[in-house]
């Protein structure tokens, strides 16, 4: 990786990453880099946030010899931290990331970043080794990316720094987050509670698609009684989690959008176009 703008765009990835978990798997294939996270629980553990990169816009340079012919990728477990406290040394005059998988004592992901000087001379080398698990065929099953394709709402969001600052004082009332979409383009996330209801709306969004019927639908939280219930898609999620996306994904240069499962789930994907694919999947709380 020799591209500056890529570098950055790289470290601001992993520092997004460390906001929302402490561990990641890291799946390594022939045309795409993966960052998964999954749910903590017993039991299969499903993916809630699938970032995937396009390898052709961040290396000059990429090569993957996996396990074999049949499964040529590779699947690493390691910590979104170290990730991101290795790769912060890219903001000091980096002008080359090579990333490696050795072997010193425990598999490693090696960093070698070289560095300019500010006087001129000879520039620095900086290594960095991120231990790692390796992830057996067997369990690749584990990480396969969510397919959901019956969303009822599909809506563009507005500026997330603008809704971290709303929800943030609404997470202080509240441990749950009403987000609703209606098809003429208007977003709205509200909390309610036995002593409060605050609602925060932002009009004028681009839908993407709307797909529902008013037999689908049960009755909804909406604010204005004569609206028709049929056209508005809502679900109830855990406010942290909604406020964690805010906090990581500050990134230049990306559009997200929200799609709604009424009664079900919420999916945030931020994307910037040929070069990241981030989807965050919140299901609905149960009260």
């Amino acid at each position: 990786m020799v591209d500056v703008a890529a570098m950055r765009d790289f470290m601001n990835i992993s520092y997004s990453l460390s906001k929302l978990a402490k561990e990641c798997i890291m799946r390594i294939t022939s045309k795409k880099l993966y960052f998964i996270i999954s749910e903590e629980e017993s039991g299969p553990r499903k993916p809630f946030v699938w970032c995937e990169l396009a390898t052709d816009f961040y290396f000059k340079e990429y090569n993957v010899a996996g396990v074999n012919d049949v499964h040529n990728q590779i699947y690493l477990s390691l910590s979104t931290s170290m990730l991101s406290k290795s790769l912060s040394t890219v903001k000091y005059h980096a002008y080359s990331l090579k990333i490696k998988l050795t072997h010193k004592q425990t598999p490693c992901i090696t960093l070698e970043i070289e560095q300019a000087s500010d006087d001129g001379a000879q520039g620095r080398e900086c290594v960095h080794d991120i231990p790692v698990e390796v992830i057996g065929v067997k369990y690749w099953d584990d990480y396969i990316e969510p397919q959901f394709n019956d969303f009822h709402v599909t809506i563009q969001m507005p500026s997330l720094k603008h809704i971290k600052n709303i929800v943030e004082r609404m997470k202080n009332m509240s441990h749950s987050l009403i987000v609703s979409a209606n098809k003429y383009g208007r977003l709205t996330l509200k909390i309610k509670t036995n002593m409060i209801s605050l609602s925060a709306h932002f009009p004028d969004l681009s839908v993407e698609s709307f797909a529902v019927d008013q037999t689908q639908l049960p009755d909804s939280d909406s604010e204005n009684e004569a609206e028709d219930f049929s056209t508005v898609v809502s679900a109830n999620v855990d406010i942290k989690k909604f406020l964690m996306f805010l906090y990581g994904m500050q990134l230049n240069n990306s559009k997200t959008i929200c799609s709604i499962v009424h009664g079900k789930m919420v999916k945030l994907h931020l994307e910037q176009p040929g070069a990241l694919s981030l989807q965050y999947f919140l299901t609905q709380l149960i009260i």
